[in-house]
């Protein structure tokens, strides 16, 4: 791979790192707390999903561990990117729908994500400097995956006499 287009694939990753960071964190559970509502449970389950993906698509993909496998976990992201797409003018009709700020999120992160393959299907087999940067980022994304999971359980609440 030449240092321009691993220097891109690191861009493009960090990039689309922290974006995914602002949206699937702070603007879904923090501010929204889409997984405490009822009309936006399936919305939840779908970020879910694609939490779980990343990693492995960090690792097989990016990294260059088994880039087949790797591809059609990203056909299953896009599949599940399309399904939430799909969904999320209803699940959050009780806020008037999307703010333009997380459109704005998802359009770059979009973007980010489609750069990123780009990148490294033009580069060819990944990089030292690429591969230890995906052993950067695995951590934090695991962890993000498990918080989704475990956001599935609902949280009950003790009566109040």
């Amino acid at each position: 791979m030449s240092p321009d287009l691993d220097t891109a694939v690191i861009v493009c990753l960090a990039a689309l790192g922290a974006f995914a960071f602002v949206d699937g964190v702070l603007v879904h559970l923090v501010r929204e707390r889409l997984h405490r509502r009822p009309e936006t449970r399936l919305e939840h389950v779908i970020h879910t999903g694609r939490a779980a993906v990343f990693p492995p698509i960090l690792l097989l993909f990016f990294a260059g561990r088994a880039p087949a496998l790797g591809v059609a976990l990203l056909v299953v992201d896009q599949v599940l990117e399309i399904a939430d797409m799909a969904i999320e003018r209803r699940s959050r009709a009780y806020s008037g729908g999307l703010r333009t700020s997380e459109y704005l999120l998802h359009g770059s992160a979009l973007t980010l994500r489609g750069a990123a393959i780009a990148f490294s299907l033009a580069a060819g087999a990944p990089s030292a400097a690429v591969v230890s940067f995906v052993d950067l980022l695995l951590p934090g994304t695991v962890l993000g995956a498990i918080l989704h999971v475990v956001l599935l359980v609902p949280i009950r609440r003790a009566a109040t006499a």
